[in-house]
């Protein structure tokens, strides 16, 4: 059997992070060793690290400072030959060229994740640019939705070397209803759209903002769950706002945010970009009933049988479908109850084991 290194920068409110750790979860469930290397580039402690830590995952932090990528390079190949590594998986950009690096000083395979493209500003448009060139080199890239594939492919990665792999699901605890709304400050008796994310423009927390605060859902409580670069500019945009439609509040981070889904009456996904978003397979592993733009992976998982989606930045159709979910409870369990068949089907613990293993089976021959 043999002993993957996952290699990650930490980012304050970074998405890969929830799927290393399911991935490392499940593996550890199934008898696997897994480890992780974590590129810090601060004195700050890392929320991801000490979550790993109580899920009693190996991980090691990798602290040699800001953009000292050959230095992290040559200290986590040293770490690979300490761990006996059989092959290195990276994900995002900075890992990915760190590990890549690592991963040929040591002549082990390399396999990077592609959880999606933000499209951010400019710089962030010439690091996606940079990453996809070198993924041209790795063993393997592994894409978590189609869009994800048509794009790697786009950029030139070779076809054999890029594989579909969709997230998988790790059941997890999660709190009652009246708990989840004791945590956020919410009442018994409120009707509550949610969203969970990073505050990032490609995750589109100020379209959630604005579709919530329309006349046409007075009364709706939206729930904003996390953190990131957008925070000081929504908690701007709310100071300034008078009273229209639904009340908006801005709850910050909270650790294992997914378990607090059961707070909400529907949970909204506005993002302008998308890979496969793990807050999706949360909120339908938790039954909760989901209204989204169809955006990157997400309708390659759902359809309207088992949530609302609508066209991407439509936010009328996105406000009518909130209006009707949160108003017709019957069809929203009954969608809500169909994603989970849909998740329970497809997106299994054991199925994406097998799944990634088989990728790793696959650059080690």
């Amino acid at each position: 059997m043999h002993r993957v290194v996952h290699v990650i920068a930490p980012a304050p409110y970074g998405g890969a992070e929830s799927v290393v750790r399911a991935l490392c979860v499940g593996a550890a469930r199934h008898g696997r060793e897994p480890h992780v290397a974590a590129l810090l580039q601060t004195a700050d402690g890392s929320r991801f690290v000490e979550q790993l830590r109580r899920e009693a995952i190996p991980v090691t932090e990798l602290r040699c400072g800001r953009r000292r990528y050959r230095t992290e390079a040559r200290v986590l190949a040293e770490l690979l030959g300490r761990l006996g590594a059989g092959v290195v998986h990276t994900h995002v950009y900075h890992a990915d060229v760190v590990g890549y690096w690592a991963a040929r000083a040591t002549r082990l395979p390399v396999v990077a994740t592609v959880h999606g493209f933000t499209r951010g500003d400019l710089k962030n448009r010439l690091y996606e640019w940079l990453d996809v060139r070198l993924l041209r080199r790795f063993d393997a890239a592994i894409c978590v939705s189609e869009s994800v594939r048509l794009r790697v492919l786009g950029a030139g990665v070779p076809a054999p070397r890029v594989h579909l792999v969709p997230n998988g699901y790790v059941e997890r605890a999660r709190l009652t209803r009246e708990d989840a709304r004791a945590e956020l400050g919410l009442t018994p008796e409120a009707r509550v759209v949610g969203w969970i994310g990073r505050l990032g423009h490609e995750k589109g927390p100020d379209v959630f903002m604005d579709v919530v605060t329309d006349s046409g859902l007075s009364g709706v409580v939206g729930a904003i769950v996390g953190d990131g670069p957008l925070h000081p500019a929504l908690e701007a945009r709310l100071a300034q706002a008078g009273p229209r439609g639904g009340e908006i509040r801005l709850v910050g981070a909270r650790p294992e945010a997914g378990s607090l889904l059961a707070a909400f009456d529907a949970l909204a996904i506005t993002s302008r970009t998308e890979g496969l978003p793990m807050v999706l397979l949360e909120a339908m592993a938790a039954r909760v009933p989901i209204v989204s733009f169809a955006v990157g992976g997400i309708p390659d998982v759902l359809d309207e049988g088992s949530a609302w989606l609508v066209p991407p930045g439509d936010t009328a159709r996105l406000r009518e479908a909130l209006r009707v979910a949160l108003n017709d409870r019957e069809e929203a369990e009954r969608r809500a109850a169909r994603a989970r068949t849909i998740l329970d089907d497809r997106f299994g613990l054991a199925g994406w084991l097998e799944q990634v293993e088989a990728v790793y089976d696959r650059v080690i021959a």
